[in-house]
């Protein structure tokens, strides 16, 4: 009689069991066997279209398994990855084969992705402003993500369940627990975050609070930083035109189009893209990127104050024959001021020789300033004149001018001009711009000076051979020359100056860097990466083609 007790209530009991769901061992979804995963969707906010952000994460994650195959340690391969990322995923996505074979790709679009991104980014170009997605592009409320359950070793989410999830209580999505959920109303507020909760149904949630960091990392500089020569739309050239029986002829009417047409700025330049990388590699951040670098810049000239453009307008006055005159900004058309009017919550304002926001009402503090300068104001352009133009009369007009000049003027403004140009940049970067962690102090180390790469180099990496006084039209730097052979030639004397001077300003600019505590990336440089990129570089398959 006990016996049949003891089991009747046993039975009562687990029966009793059965009916309560938050008993934890009949749960579907266990903190203790699945884990929420998220990550920010479209992490490059200066892109509209969130697809175009996705065809780049996939560009690099095939990149990164093309890497992965190859030998070495894993700790080279990694190296190597981080090294190369950006221009093995430039690979994948405008290479004419598929990646990495040599079969060829279907309805190739020669143009490059830059071109089918014209339009769709979150910059005006007919206004020069940041403000074609609307007012929150500077400062976001929210960041839509995608979620996802991963389950723990030894446990698998039953196919058939459904689950809901909801942000800070409010139900987003409804669907099966082993589906990724995204879209409309799928959003954490920002700068605070979230609480995301997910529960199969009919069962008690699991909770994890999550939190977007959003960077603003601004690009200011010269055209090394703004993607000079490589436009968004390139120019399209005419079947079998060809101007002298040398250089291929733009068709009738086609232009080469740019973000930034006056600036020659484009999607290709590289603090686009590395503040681009930065977004596909951090899945829980998002990037907002405001780029003001223009072809032509210097410290004064540009970035403090206008610039005269490269683009040029063409000159209705004259009658006599088609011509073009170079375009000057007027008194606000500098980079800081773009900048400024872009982040203060007020119009900025002038005193003292700086652009300024009133009170310092920012809309957001600054967390990294990209910075490509200082080659222009020392007549970068102008060194490598004087070693590409024959003696004679050109070459006296162009040093009259000061369009060229020799390697101990470049020399002596980099030991007397360059110092005092970066010390006032110094200064109206901390005075006038709030850069750092939210509600502290100036960081100067956020501010981030890249090095130029050397220019003078073949495809094997060494100087561009010219050979000796008579012969220097039997060179391939030459030749590429040749529809200017009147007045222009590679000289090999010349050359050497100007690679050592290209050392000097490498040193020179790292040591002013850390004179005001900013970060030197200096990698371009020491490390060759552009080594086999020079002017007088060459195809290896096209040794023949000058252009």
């Amino acid at each position: 009689m006990m016996r049949s007790l003891a089991t009747l209530i046993a039975a009562i009991v687990l029966l009793a069991g059965a009916n309560v769901p938050a008993q934890a061992e009949g749960r579907i979804l266990k903190s203790s066997n699945v884990r929420i995963e998220w990550r920010v969707d479209n992490r490059f906010r200066l892109f509209r279209d969130g697809d175009l952000f996705r065809r780049h994460e996939l560009a690099w994650r095939q990149y990164l398994l093309h890497v992965e195959q190859q030998p070495g340690t894993p700790e080279e391969r990694v190296a190597r990855a981080a090294e190369t990322s950006v221009l093995g995923g430039e690979h994948v996505l405008n290479d004419r084969f598929i990646a990495f074979t040599d079969l060829p790709r279907r309805n190739f679009d020669w143009r490059g992705w830059a071109s089918q991104a014209i339009g769709k980014t979150c910059y005006d170009a007919e206004r020069r402003r940041y403000d074609a997605c609307g007012d929150d592009f500077i400062q976001p409320a929210r960041h839509g993500i995608e979620m996802w359950l991963t389950a723990s070793p030894g446990t698998v989410l039953p196919a058939d369940a459904s689950c809901e999830w909801r942000i800070d209580g409010l139900l987003v999505a409804e669907a099966p627990c082993t589906d990724r959920v995204s879209g409309s109303g799928i959003a954490l507020s920002y700068p605070n975050g979230g609480e995301i909760s997910v529960n199969a149904v009919g069962e008690s949630p699991i909770f994890l609070t999550a939190r977007v960091r959003d960077l603003l990392i601004v690009g200011l500089g010269d055209s090394f930083a703004s993607g000079e020569g490589n436009p968004d739309g390139p120019v399209a050239f005419g079947e079998g035109r060809r101007y002298r029986n040398l250089y291929p002829r733009r068709s009738d009417g086609s232009s080469a189009e740019w973000s930034d047409r006056l600036c020659h700025r484009s999607l290709y330049g590289q603090f686009m893209r590395a503040a681009l990388q930065l977004a596909i590699e951090n899945p829980r951040i998002a990037v907002t990127y405001l780029d003001f670098s223009c072809s032509g810049a210097g410290i004064d000239e540009g970035l403090l104050g206008p610039q005269t453009y490269v683009e040029r307008v063409a000159d209705v006055t004259t009658t006599t024959r088609p011509s073009a005159r170079p375009l000057s900004g007027g008194s606000r058309d500098s980079q800081l001021y773009r900048l400024l009017r872009e982040i203060c919550l007020d119009k900025p304002a002038y005193s003292d020789g700086l652009w300024r926001c009133p009170d310092n009402r920012f809309a957001r503090t600054i967390d990294f300033v990209f910075l490509s300068v200082g080659g222009n104001d020392i007549g970068f352009s102008s060194i490598v004149a004087w070693a590409s133009l024959r003696d004679g009369i050109s070459a006296t007009i162009a040093e009259y001018f000061g369009a060229a000049e020799t390697a101990g003027e470049f020399s002596r403004r980099m030991k007397e001009e360059l110092p005092g140009a970066y010390g006032r940049l110094a200064k109206a970067l901390e005075s006038s711009l709030p850069v750092g962690a939210p509600g502290g102090p100036f960081d100067p180390a956020r501010v981030v000076l890249s090095a130029y790469p050397d220019l003078v180099t073949d495809e094997d990496g060494s100087i561009c051979k010219s050979g000796d006084e008579g012969h220097e039209d039997d060179y391939p730097a030459n030749q590429s020359l040749d529809l200017f052979s009147s007045w222009l030639v590679a000289r090999g004397d010349r050359l050497s100056k100007v690679k050592n001077q290209f050392a000097a300003l490498h040193r020179r600019m790292g040591e002013l860097a850390g004179d005001h505590g900013w970060s030197f990336a200096g990698t371009v440089f020491e490390d060759d990466m552009f080594s086999r990129h020079g002017f007088c570089a060459r195809d290896p398959q096209r040794l023949n083609d000058p252009a």
